[in-house]
């Protein structure tokens, strides 16, 4: 039951990138880390209990869930750039002089981890690359049993303790690809001591934890200086992500709730997708082609919420029949967690 945070931090990411005031910025960041918590305990839950770490069923279920929707926005936005290169230049320098080299790095998806590449069809295309390394390194044993969950935990916690005291600075605490494993480490740890009766968050917990992340995520750069953001709001922001994933993961609501929830979170990864290419259509319509703003931002939301709605449909009707074959045929040979359903948390 996380789909309706799933769509909350999607929002906080479109409110991060059009909001139009570095005070925005860290929103989008400390959303991102709760995501890679949500998938840490998601695909961890998975393989366990769906898949068995049977990886060529795994690899093909990740990569229907991720790839067709990335390639149709991709598709999309370069068709866009090559009929209005002047006004998508204006809208973001990202999608300025494309070459063939450009599009290739595009189309292989996991170079766009690395942000010397500066022309970038899909925005998002960063974590997303940087979620199938994760996956790598779970597929590799990370994911098989606490003890080893345990020890890239430490690696993690090792990286960012040396990203602080060698002046590495802010990029390599959160744009380096192994920095994710912080996140996603704490997301399998949760799984186990879940599986283990280790831990148990009360569902009655959520509406705290999550006034409480709000308020660690907005008082950075208001309250707090923007150093507060980028170090100690920025661990805490996991701290308390975690919790609340824990808490998530104990939620037991009604029938028409959980169709509700599920339907939300469909549409988290198609509008985190989409959300640039809504956004432009939304300022090329109504505003100026290098629009910014809360005005814009109010308005760049539902565009990307209703395109996520068509992009969801079609992923229901093409795709995910597919996927459901797929995980129809993998067997379960651990015992399951106190919740069968973990493994929906990020539709696994």
């Amino acid at each position: 039951m996380s789909g309706t945070l799933r769509l909350f931090l999607a929002i906080l990411v479109i409110l991060s990138h059009f909001g139009g005031d570095p005070y925005y910025k860290h929103f989008g960041y400390y959303a991102v880390r709760v995501f890679f918590i949500l998938s840490g305990f998601a695909i961890t839950a998975a393989l366990n209990e769906v898949y068995a770490f049977d990886l060529k069923r795994f690899w093909a279920n990740r990569a229907l869930r991720l790839l067709p929707l990335y390639y149709l926005v991709l598709v999309a936005t370069l068709a866009t750039i090559l009929a209005l290169p002047v006004e998508t230049a204006r809208f973001s320098s990202h999608w300025e002089g494309p070459n063939l080299n450009d599009l290739w790095l595009n189309l292989l998806l996991l170079p766009m981890m690395d942000w010397a590449h500066a022309f970038r069809l899909v925005m998002p295309a960063w974590s997303i690359a940087v979620e199938v390394v994760m996956y790598a390194y779970l597929v590799l044993g990370f994911a098989r049993r606490k003890s080893y969950a345990t020890i890239l935990f430490a690696i993690a916690v090792a990286f960012h303790a040396l990203t602080l005291f060698d002046g590495s600075g802010w990029d390599t605490r959160y744009f380096a690809p192994h920095s994710a494993a912080l996140g996603f480490s704490i997301g399998a740890l949760i799984y186990f001591w879940r599986r283990e009766t280790l831990l148990r968050v009360a569902p009655r917990t959520i509406l705290p934890l999550l006034l409480l992340w709000i308020a660690n995520t907005t008082s950075g750069g208001w309250i707090f200086s923007d150093d507060y953001a980028r170090l100690e709001g920025f661990y805490l922001n996991s701290v308390i992500g975690a919790a609340l994933v824990a808490a998530f993961a104990e939620w037991r609501p009604a029938a028409p709730l959980r169709v509700v929830d599920g339907y939300l979170g469909e549409l988290a990864y198609p509008a985190f997708l989409c959300h640039w290419l809504a956004g432009f259509a939304v300022a090329l319509t109504f505003f100026e082609p290098d629009a910014r703003g809360l005005d814009f931002t109010l308005a760049a939301i539902p565009a990307s919420l209703l395109v996520a709605v068509v992009m969801a449909a079609l992923n229901q009707c093409w795709i995910e029949p597919l996927r459901r074959k797929i995980r129809g045929g993998a067997k379960v040979v651990v015992p399951p967690s106190p919740d069968a359903r973990t493994a929906s948390v990020a539709g696994a």
